[in-house]
């Protein structure tokens, strides 16, 4: 079952399923592409396996294809990304580099049905990134930081391959299994996820249930040689849990909401960052546990009348570091003709600081707690996007293009200090799927 521009949706639904399908396959509501994992260090803050868990809870399905209805199309698709951090004000730069990262990002993916009541699915990535990164923040003649990069000394490549099998049945449940490896020069990390969904006995509501748990080890180069001080083999674990409830509101829309709860033990600091305390550096010192919440509310409506799809989502996340965010975003699924569709975006993004930022620190804390991480500052940013998707018979094209700024004034509290860190990106990327 399909919604068309020129085709208004059945006036009762059958199911969740069927009409987060419907909406899903309007041509104002193609899938979006997946935008690559980036940070500005070697050591990945998440893996794979629960990255996609916490995905899972962000997204509707009227978002993508249903998930408890399986796919019966063996789909094979390709993506390139190129992500370029732009140069930072040489007036807040206290070393000769202003250059940041240069990412380049493959993906791979192919799904297919299996038998009668399973689905399998592959994902594997590949991403090479070269370029400086902050290294630490101190204070110039007149008091006020400023930001001391590694150089361009970082060359590093990482590989993602995430595997998953799902069960479905006649009733409308899907089980899935999900197995996960990200290895690069310095860190590898294993994930194992599982998630049900499930409807309700009226067909009007559905349920998602997950959880995974991670295993991560870091091995920082250059550790005891050229930096005695940076630890040279640490390891963490990560556990989450989630639920989700989604729910028809009418023919032409589904809304979503879902809670995800994490838990982080072990080695949680930046080996590659230093911090300025009382004029002596110091490695970056974080706590060894992170408690995280995050509730996700979105909504998915069809507006037949012009063929077009807004999605309106809002995150709300907190941990007990005392970071506290929002995210609200609004796009917008604008089919052109019968085969091609343009969506424009808007995101918008603030933090609070966590409890032992500083960009430099004047005394000593009791529990020798640091951190100059813009990451972890008082901050807000704005994304830009615009993406397009051209449809043949069996073949797909896409492509898409974001802006992210950040900056203190974006953020919904006062900003007494702004990191000088913080980055501003641009992300080109293009894809080509194909369905048999």
């Amino acid at each position: 079952m399909s919604i068309s521009a020129r085709k208004p949706p059945p006036a009762v639904p059958a199911s969740v399923a069927a009409v987060a399908d419907a909406i899903s396959r309007a041509p104002a509501c193609s899938r979006e592409p997946e935008t690559p994992r980036m940070t500005d260090q070697k050591k990945r803050p998440g893996s794979a396996a629960l990255q996609a868990l916490t995905a899972a809870a962000m997204t509707l399905p009227a978002y993508q294809a249903a998930a408890a209805t399986r796919d019966e199309t063996t789909r094979v698709s390709l993506r390139t990304a190129l992500y370029d951090e732009a140069e930072l004000d040489p007036a807040q730069v206290s070393s000769d580099t202003t250059e940041r990262y240069d990412i380049e990002v493959g993906q791979f993916r192919a799904s297919a049905p299996l038998g009668e009541h399973f689905a399998v699915a592959l994902d594997v990535a590949y991403e090479t990134m070269s370029g400086a990164s902050p290294w630490f923040v101190q204070p110039d003649a007149d008091g006020r930081p400023v930001q001391v990069m590694s150089g361009a000394t970082i060359d590093d490549a990482r590989t993602d391959i995430l595997l998953s099998l799902s069960r479905y049945n006649e009733a409308g449940r899907r089980v899935s299994l999900s197995l996960g490896q990200s290895t690069e020069n310095d860190y590898e990390s294993h994930n194992l996820g599982l998630e049900v969904e499930w409807e309700d006995a009226d067909k009007m509501t559905a349920y998602t249930l997950g959880g995974g748990v991670s295993s991560d080890r870091i091995t920082p180069t250059d550790a005891q040689t050229r930096f005695p001080s940076r630890p040279d083999d640490e390891d963490k674990q990560s556990m989450t849990v989630l639920g989700g409830i989604s729910q028809i509101l009418g023919p032409k829309t589904v809304i979503q909401t879902a809670l995800s709860v994490s838990y982080l033990d072990g080695y949680l600091s930046d080996p590659y960052k230093l911090v300025s305390v009382e004029d002596d550096l110091r490695q970056d010192a974080r706590p060894d546990g992170r408690w995280t919440a995050a509730w996700t509310t979105r909504l998915r409506r069809r507006y037949a009348g012009v063929g077009a799809t807004a999605h309106l989502d809002y995150r709300l996340y907190g941990d007990d570091w005392n970071v506290v965010s929002h995210t609200l975003s609004l796009a917008w699924y604008q089919g052109v003709g019968e085969r091609l569709t343009l969506t424009p975006s808007l995101r918008y993004y603030s933090q609070s600081q966590a409890f032992f930022y500083q960009p430099f620190f004047r005394a000593r804390r009791d529990d020798n707690l640091y951190s100059s991480d813009y990451r972890l500052s008082p901050y807000g940013a704005v994304t830009l996007g615009l993406s397009g998707e051209y449809r043949w018979e069996q073949l797909s094209l896409t492509a898409s293009f974001e802006r992210y700024d950040s900056s203190g004034d974006y953020a919904v509290g006062s900003v007494v200090t702004e990191n000088p860190g913080l980055v501003d990106f641009t992300v080109l990327a293009v894809g080509l799927q194909y369905a048999f």
